[in-house]
């Protein structure tokens, strides 16, 4: 269908909350969260309201863990929770970027380095790991404490101390301490993003302050192979302080390319983020049935994918 209006979030108001919303403020988060009806609908049967309103019909976004066996190579197992209808669902279905783990698995082999920026619940992280055997190292950074507690509990569960290391961080430019905004209530646990000096939260956004390390300024085990980054728009601040890593070890990059959020986070247009990629040497691509699909030539204005960043020699 047609993207989202402000009369879908006005309209969806009416009919389940029986109430307009309470201002503009709050209709700019709903459009900037759902892609279509079906997930402005969620997000609204969901929250607290809509429970309290409606105990008979309402969907339980209760905090409920469970354990998914991901397949692939050693058939690692990750701490999942239910109540994220939209990444944990997914997972627990096999319907999660699986384009995206493939070609991951085509790059790493054992004894590799991989960093995973942005770990969320582990699901990159603990398949990297089950890859890159007691002989490679995996690296994972994720700032928000419900997510990178998940994944701790993964490590454990895999016995994967001995190759993966958990860094309760953001990844940015340089080294020091930034905001984390994030909202109350939510269908998806990975839409936590670093606020830019100067600027609001989305409305009903809680913060909190949390580490930020550059990768150039981690221990990390060299040559990085492969770093996956998902980070709701600071991937441009990755590169910057992960320069003599991508420069000196020359890894392959799995991005998200996410414009409304690289503006957010970083300042940043998604031409620019390309055009930052490619004076680091790097040339982006689709992934097409988890391969390395065609050269992106132009950045998408508006629509969220991964690519593919491959070095240039």
């Amino acid at each position: 269908m047609s993207s989202l209006t402000r009369d879908h979030v006005v309209w969806a108001y009416r009919l389940l909350l029986d109430r307009d919303p309470e201002s503009e403020d709050v209709i700019g988060p709903k459009l900037a969260g759902s892609r279509d009806t079906r997930e402005l609908r969620h997000h609204l049967m969901t929250s607290a309201e809509f429970q309290a309103k409606n105990r008979d019909y309402a969907h339980t976004n209760d905090r409920t863990i469970v354990i998914k066996e991901l397949g692939g190579p050693g058939n690692p197992r990750l701490f999942v929770d239910l109540a994220d209808h939209v990444i944990g669902l997914s997972i627990v279905r096999g319907h999660y970027e699986s384009d995206e783990v493939a070609f991951m698995r085509s790059v790493l082999k054992p004894g590799c380095t991989a960093v995973d920026v942005g770990a969320h619940i582990g699901f990159f992280a603990v398949q990297m790991a089950a890859i890159v055997g007691a002989m490679g190292r995996v690296y994972a950074f994720e700032p928000f404490d419900a997510n990178a507690d998940l994944l701790a509990q993964s490590i454990m569960e895999n016995a994967f101390e001995d190759r993966m290391i958990l860094k309760r961080a953001a990844v940015g430019a340089a080294s020091g301490t930034a905001t984390l905004t994030y909202p109350k209530e939510t269908l998806n646990t990975g839409g936590a993003y670093l606020l830019r000096d100067g600027t609001a939260p989305l409305t009903g956004n809680l913060r909190q302050a949390v580490p930020v390390v550059a990768l150039d300024a981690i221990d990390l085990k060299r040559p990085v192979t492969f770093i996956k980054m998902d980070v709701e728009g600071a991937e441009p601040l990755v590169l910057q302080g992960g320069r003599r890593v991508l420069t000196e070890d020359r890894p392959t990059i799995l991005s998200e390319l996410h414009p409304a959020q690289l503006d957010r986070a970083a300042g940043s247009s998604a031409a620019e983020y390309l055009a930052q990629l490619s004076n680091l040497g790097y040339r982006a691509h689709r992934i097409e049935h988890g391969r390395l699909g065609a050269a992106l030539v132009e950045a998408p204005e508006h629509a969220l994918i991964s690519i593919a960043l491959v070095p240039l020699g």
